[in-house]
Order: structure tokens, then sequence, then C-alpha cells
């Protein structure tokens, strides 16, 4: 008899976690058809009319190799199509320059240029999805968009096709602000499976950016 109930109580409790699980996964549903069609162009129309970007960030990133996360601060400017002055605050001082696909790092130390490949790829990912260009790129990625119903906010789920992208990612989320369009968060998984989260806050459009912005 002791068994039997002990067995009730654990099928309760699963039918419970059951259905928190359920709850916490029904809060996206996918956007599709016609909604689809008019999320994709107001994200298209929202980073046409986007020519600078300034904000803040919180950087983590989580590995296997390490019981914490490893956690940045810093700001940002950006200036399309492809310009990005991305500079680290904290723990340590540094100011990555992205044109195109030219990257120099600043230091105390000096500059170095072009250091290294996943560098290049890091900035062009931040860059194309500030721009929204990975958002409508079907030919680099099979994406697709779901909207939480608690902030009505959007999250664009990306699988690369490209298999450069492919050697460094595995997959990509990025949260869109339901209303702006512009990127909140943007959640990187490596194929080693680290993850890098990059948290923006404080976001101001088209201001005008100080002389020397993206000058070594």
């Amino acid at each position: 008899m002791l068994k039997t109930h002990r067995t009730s109580i654990i099928i309760i409790i699963f039918c419970l976690l059951s259905g928190i699980c359920y709850a916490q996964n029904s809060k996206e549903t996918a956007v599709t058809g016609s909604q689809l069609d008019a999320l994709t162009k107001a994200v298209s129309t929202a980073h046409q009319q986007l020519k600078t970007l300034n904000a803040s960030f919180t950087q983590e990133k989580s590995s296997a190799l390490f019981a914490d996360k490893a956690v940045q601060k810093g700001k940002f400017s950006y200036q399309a199509p492809s310009k990005l002055r991305w500079e680290y605050t904290a723990p340590k001082a540094m100011i990555l320059l992205f044109d195109d696909r030219k990257v120099s790092v600043v230091t105390d130390k000096g500059v170095m240029n072009n250091p290294n490949k996943m560098l290049n790829e890091l900035g062009a990912m931040i860059i194309n999805t500030i721009n929204g260009s990975n958002l409508c790129d079907n030919k680099k990625f099979d994406i697709k968009f779901f909207k939480n119903s608690q902030d009505g906010n959007y999250t664009a789920k990306l699988k690369p096709l490209d298999k450069k992208i492919q050697a460094n990612y595995s997959d990509i989320q990025v949260v869109l602000n339901g209303k702006s369009y512009l990127a909140e968060k943007v959640i990187l998984t490596e194929i080693s499976g680290d993850i890098t989260t990059i948290t923006f806050s404080n976001l101001k459009t088209n201001v005008t950016l100080p002389d020397g912005t993206f000058k070594k």
C-alpha cells in the first residue's frame, strides 16, 4: 500500500512538472503565414532606417571547461552599413574596431590588425545582426521567428546553412524588441558547446557620433 501511495505521489509530481514545463514553453508561439510576412517586413524597414546606434552591453560566456561564467561589460557604436566600435570597459579595457571584414584590436600595448579568424567572424555576426542582414538571409540561415506572449518580444532562431558560419556556430538566437524590432539579446552557441550571451541596454538610435569614433 505504501509503495502504491509513493508511486501515485511520483506520478502527480511528474504531471505537475510537465504542466510547468508546458506553461513555460507555451509562452512562445511560432510566427507564420501573413504574420511572418508582416514581421519580416517590419524588421527589414526598421533596420533600413537605422543609420547609427549607441548602446551598452554585457557579454557572458559559459564553457564546460570553467565553472564560472566569464563576464565582460562595455559599450558600442555602430554606423551603417558596416562600421562597429566594440569597447570593453570591464574587467579589462580593450577596443575592437570593425570595418566590413577588417578588424583592429586596440589595447594599452598598441594596435593589432586582423588578429584571428574567429574574431572576424564574431564581428561580422554582430554587425549583420545589428543591421538586420542575418534576420532576412534565408541563404545563410534557416530562420524561424517566435513571439513571446508575456513581453511581446520576438525571438529569431537561426540555424546556419553557410559552411563558414557552421565552422564556428551551431545555433544563434536573437531576441528582438517587439516595438523597435532591434536586438536586445544575442545568444551564440559555438560548435564546441560554449555559449556567448550578449545583452544590450540603453539603446540610442540615429544619434550623431563623435569624429574619430571608428579610428584607431
